[in-house]
């Protein structure tokens, strides 16, 4: 079974802060191809879940919980 679009979302953002914990919410939504809707669609639900802070002027901090969940995804999806 595929990711859902806030399931994809979380794991470019994780894959955007690299060894930090801060990425630009636009630039991970243009690298998947994301509207401006798809992206804040996928950025309220990760909001919601409390898996990252959104911050101001377009920029969000993926919390540990993100980052472990996006984790055990991108694990998850290198196995099938």
């Amino acid at each position: 079974m595929g990711m859902s679009n806030s399931q994809r979302y979380l794991v470019a953002a994780s894959l955007a802060t690299g060894a930090g914990d801060y990425f630009h919410c636009r630039q991970v939504g243009q690298t998947l191809g994301y509207s401006d809707a798809e992206t804040n669609a996928a950025l309220q639900s990760l909001d919601d879940r409390k898996l990252l802070i959104l911050l101001v002027e377009g920029n969000a901090r993926l919390l540990a919980t993100g980052r472990a969940l996006a984790s055990r995804l991108e694990t998850r999806t290198t196995k099938v």
